[in-house]
């Protein structure tokens, strides 16, 4: 059994209060964490995109080698 279970203390207004402020905070830093890090991926793909397409290499194709079929008669 956890630990809330075994003791039913009733909450005083007060450190309901502290709680739901403590849970929103938490919640509110995870969201401006989340956004900040939207916006960072954002500017990274923006960049890449205004760089162009990288530039193909210069090498011509290798010919494909041709694979012997061996019968058996």
């Amino acid at each position: 059994m956890s630990v809330m279970t075994d003791t039913r203390i009733k909450k005083s207004p007060e450190q309901k209060l502290a709680e739901a402020s403590e849970g929103y905070a938490a919640y509110r830093a995870k969201e401006a964490a989340a956004h900040a890090n939207m916006l960072r991926l954002r500017a990274e793909r923006l960049a890449r995109e205004g760089a162009g397409p990288p530039e193909a290499k210069s090498e011509p194709p290798k010919p494909k080698a041709r694979k012997k079929i061996v019968r058996s008669y």
